[in-house]
């Protein structure tokens, strides 16, 4: 969420107050007009970066370079983005080329695609369509991708396994199917790919707060870029639920009270 501090509780800075800033409940109780919070976790918003923008980037944008810094993408390496035309895929695209590595984005409408093409993506495939993972392959000469961030899961999730090379990482960070991709150690030993986990992100709260700041600090120096695709005011929330569920949702979805 972001707003602007009206109160400060005991042992909180009061200069905190009238300060706009972004913050998390800690995965509850923000569907509120007004919110209480941990002093600590309050980021205050860079000038030039609105509450909304600031709401897109706080989780997602976090998620994205917590996600490029676990599996370390090198100058040139092909990198296979799932969910492409989400919140965090359309962040950690840009991330991705920041790093020097190519983008081949997967998604399942054409809205999403534009979106991944438009973020950076230099290939951008439907995987709702037959033969997707032969397009892939063509598109990165044929041997498959060095990384494989996937946040699709299920049959989706597991092709998208298949198509990291010998020597490549693969990482699930999300289940858009409803299941989460399962790879075991003895598979990916088998193939010589090496499985990340989501901890590896964020290794201890300290390193989540500090990609938090970041993801704010990139947004406000035009770095980050996030996509809002639709807003709901406050009262329809079961509706902004419902838009994500059936996975229609463009980029990242707000609530506005």
């Amino acid at each position: 969420m972001a707003g602007t501090v009206v109160a400060a509780g005991p042992g909180a800075d009061p200069a905190l107050v009238g300060r706009q800033v972004a913050t998390t409940t800690g995965g509850s109780g923000g569907y509120a007009q007004k919110v209480a919070v941990d002093a600590a976790m309050v980021i205050p918003i860079p000038d030039g970066l609105g509450f909304e923008e600031a709401v897109a980037l706080l989780n997602d944008g976090r998620t994205a370079l917590g996600i490029a810094r676990a599996v370390a993408p090198k100058p040139g390496e092909w990198v296979l983005i799932g969910a492409a035309g989400g919140g965090v895929g359309s962040l950690l695209i840009q991330v991705v080329k920041q790093a020097g590595a190519r983008v081949v984005a997967t998604a399942s409408s054409a809205a999403k695609l534009d979106l991944a093409t438009e973020r950076g993506a230099e290939v951008a495939i439907d995987y709702t369509r037959p033969g997707w993972q032969d397009r892939v392959r063509e598109a990165t000469g044929g041997s498959g991708v060095a990384v494989a961030c996937e946040a699709i899961g299920g049959a989706i999730g597991r092709a998208s396994f298949e198509l990291v090379a010998p020597g490549g990482r693969f990482i699930a960070f999300g289940a858009g199917s409803g299941t989460m991709t399962q790879v075991s150690e003895q598979e990916a030993a088998t193939r010589q790919v090496t499985l990340v986990p989501m901890g590896a992100a964020f290794p201890s709260p300290a390193v989540m707060q500090e990609m938090s700041v970041q993801a704010l600090a990139d947004g406000a120096a035009g770095r980050l870029r996030p996509a809002i695709g639709q807003r709901f005011p406050l009262e329809r929330a079961a509706d902004a639920h419902a838009a994500i569920g059936a996975r229609t949702a463009l980029g990242k979805t707000l609530l506005i009270p």
